[in-house]
């Protein structure tokens, strides 16, 4: 089996078995142990080998409890949205930030607040910026997270999943900005610089979507940035196991869906906080998502369906 398709055989395990069995498209130990459950509740044989029948069997059984039955639940269109996550980080009800290691102090800048850089409050703005430009294009977005409290990475995901079952389609997209350890030298701090896109593990429709925003990015920022890529396997982003991608970057979900994680620079570092927070800047990094929005909306040629 490929990684695409443990990830959904995981993604159905869990949910008829309502166990915690995490989706990272490794068929280890524990994947074997829940099919092995889940082939003694079928009175199949207890094997732990995903074959034709356990498959089968287990694709009936999904459907049957999470698919079948949600006529109700339907919306009954056929839509093209775009799921927008806002990164990490939460406030409190007193309006502070709370979120430990996703900030960042720069002693001789204002940033956010007297020198303080607050992932989740940037990417937030970033991403309402975002929502308002694409709502001006006709193109709806879900938000995944919360105003203004960090929302579980568990809840985002199916969040997504719910949607897409209910007929909707398009992709994720993720406002992020990275990290390095405060470890490091002050000089590495301030050098580690620069854009990277991440996908989840093997390549598919997100991997041209990543692509895509790669090349927007950097046309918007026209070339004034480092562009972080790992060619290894001939694109620009990273393949990486991030819990929100590998969770909804499932096969049922491959013909109509994509998803992508942006870091929009170093946090760590002065010289990109400084960058981040800019307000021209900032407007660049939405607007060639936007671009990358509106190139994903016409890959799609998918009818409306009423009901």
């Amino acid at each position: 089996m490929i990684t695409s398709e443990i990830k959904t055989l995981q993604y159905q395990l869990r949910k008829v078995l309502r166990i915690s069995l995490s989706i990272d498209g490794i068929y280890g130990r524990s994947t074997k142990q829940a099919v092995k459950e889940f082939q003694a509740l079928q009175n199949l044989t207890i094997d732990g080998i995903a074959g034709p029948k356990t498959l089968g069997e287990l694709k009936q059984v999904y459907y049957a409890l999470f698919r079948t039955n949600t006529a109700l639940l339907h919306f009954g269109t056929r839509r093209f949205v775009v799921f927008v996550d806002a990164g990490h980080g939460g406030i409190d009800e007193n309006g502070r930030y709370v979120t430990l290691g996703k900030r960042a102090y720069h002693q001789e800048l204002e940033l956010h607040e007297r020198g303080h850089y607050y992932e989740g409050f940037e990417n937030r703005l970033a991403a309402e910026a975002f929502i308002q430009a694409c709502t001006k294009e006709g193109i709806q977005c879900v938000r995944i997270y919360h105003p203004y409290k960090d929302t579980s990475l568990s809840d985002r995901t199916e969040i997504i999943r719910s949607w897409l079952r209910r007929g909707y389609y398009g992709y994720l997209h993720s406002f992020h900005s990275n990290a390095i350890s405060s470890s490091n030298s002050p000089q590495k701090l301030r050098d580690t610089t620069g854009f990277m896109v991440f996908t989840t593990i093997e390549n598919n429709f997100s991997d041209q979507i990543a692509t895509q925003h790669f090349k927007h990015v950097q046309e918007m920022t026209e070339g004034k940035w480092i562009y972080r890529k790992q060619l290894k396997d001939g694109d620009v982003d990273f393949e990486v196991n991030f819990q929100i991608l590998r969770e909804t970057d499932l096969v049922e979900f491959l013909d109509f869906f994509g998803a992508i994680l942006e870091e929009w620079g170093f946090h760590t570092s002065s010289k990109d906080a400084a960058f981040i927070t800019n307000p021209t800047t900032r407007m660049q990094r939405v607007q060639a998502s936007l671009k990358t929005a509106l190139w994903v909306r016409n890959q799609f040629n998918l009818p409306q369906i009423t009901y």
